[in-house]
């Protein structure tokens, strides 16, 4: 009786262990750039599932040469995919107009999904299966929390309504007490005459997590009829 030995199967290289090996990289690489993709992000779920594929056939071409002709190296081409990833991660870096930097987290999944990738396409499907679990962990659990107890924001806009005839002042004076400056004013027409509309753009250079506890006391201004933020 012949038994089938389905985890070596999927360790040697032949026909079947290379279709799970490039769809388990489609998935694991199309979970991650969904992720991203619904923070609309630039690099999003095609981008990773392209990327993951590609570093994972990548893989199996090295050790499909090494293989079958005894020549190549399959961790010189694992290299170069990882060093290559440096093009692409840097093309989702941005640096706004608020000198704040854009990008990082994208660029980091980029790099960690081609990894994932290479691990699939070597049969290490351990490493490739936990490091997928801990990306998504990383991804959803730990960003929720880091969003929630550790990043600061830096730069705000806030909308807010006051009374023509008590103006901006006491608004802006109360801003720079709390240690911000007012980066930019945008009027709006509020319809009302006696009612003065505006966006504020706000910046800090030493913001604290209470900042903008401490903004939403504008309310308690004078002449202040309306405030969004």
């Amino acid at each position: 009786m012949i038994q089938l030995d389905l985890v070596g199967d999927l360790r040697d290289l032949n026909l079947l262990s290379v279709i799970v090996r490039l769809f388990f990289a489609m998935v694991f690489g199309g979970t991650i750039g969904f992720e991203r993709g619904l923070r609309q992000r630039a690099a999003g779920l095609r981008t990773h599932m392209l990327l993951c594929v590609g570093a994972a056939s990548t893989m199996l071409v090295s050790l499909y040469m090494y293989a079958s002709f005894g020549v190549g190296d399959p961790a010189r081409l694992s290299a170069q995919v990882l060093s290559g990833i440096g093009f692409l991660g840097a093309g989702t870096i941005i640096i706004t107009r608020r000198n704040q930097i854009k990008g990082l987290t994208t660029a980091a999944t980029l790099w960690a999904t081609a990894c994932m990738g290479l691990a699939v396409g070597s049969g290490f499907y351990e490493c490739a299966i936990v490091m997928y679990i801990l990306l998504i962990v990383i991804l959803l659990l730990v960003s929720a929390l880091d969003n929630k107890f550790l990043k600061i924001e830096s730069s705000t806009s806030i909308y807010l309504e006051v009374k023509s005839e008590v103006g901006l002042g006491d608004v802006i004076q109360y801003i720079h007490e709390i240690g911000w400056t007012v980066r930019d004013v945008k009027e709006f027409p509020s319809g009302r005459p006696d009612v003065l509309a505006v966006r504020m753009d706000l910046e800090s250079d030493k913001a604290l997590r209470e900042d903008i506890t401490a903004m939403q006391l504008l309310r308690d201004q004078a002449g202040v009829i309306r405030l969004e933020m």
